[in-house]
């Protein structure tokens, strides 16, 4: 599915999603709103803190990265080494927002990666050479919350304009 289609259908499922707020914990205290869970979940991105990412979510969370090769990541080390490759391939990684959707227990948040590796890295099937010229890839996550909790996140970003912005992209064996 081309990525334009795959940005239109999450665009089209956040347009419809509604403001909820998630049920009562049983500790007595108000439950946290969708919106400061992502808040929260978004300042961890900002610190660039893979600890404090992998904190907030659930201990059987999933991380998928939607790109030919990529495995699931399932359970909080798993995302927290994942998360630590990918901060590590682009020590420069900031992100900028450009629309949100909220659901009763999920969001759908449309950005902009900010990318400029220094070294090759490998994502799924691919190693990308680097330029050296920072560009800007469009990329789109649906993240779920359980008790507070990120339980899946699911990105798609637009490797094709990782490509465009590499010297080169060859193939690599698939990570099992």
């Amino acid at each position: 599915m081309a990525v334009g289609r795959i940005i239109a259908l999450v665009a089209a499922l956040a347009s419809v999603a509604v403001i909820a707020r998630p049920a009562a914990a049983q500790t007595g205290k108000a439950p946290a709103t969708i919106e400061q869970l992502v808040a929260n979940y978004a300042a961890a991105w900002a610190n660039r803190d893979p600890d404090r990412i992998a904190a907030l979510h659930t201990p059987d969370t999933v991380f998928d990265l939607r790109i030919a090769g990529e495995m699931p990541q399932i359970g909080r080390q798993a995302v927290r080494e994942r998360f630590g490759r990918i901060l590590r391939d682009n020590p420069g990684y900031t992100s900028t927002v450009t629309k949100v959707g909220f659901g009763q227990d999920f969001v759908v948040i449309e950005y902009k990666i900010a990318m400029a590796p220094p070294a090759p890295f490998v994502l799924g099937t691919m190693r990308y050479t680097p330029t050296k010229v920072p560009y800007v890839v469009p990329a789109i996550d649906v993240i779920r919350f359980r008790d507070g909790l990120v339980s899946e996140k699911v990105t798609f970003i637009d490797v094709d304009a990782i490509r465009t912005n590499s010297q080169a992209a060859d193939a690599v064996q698939a990570p099992k």
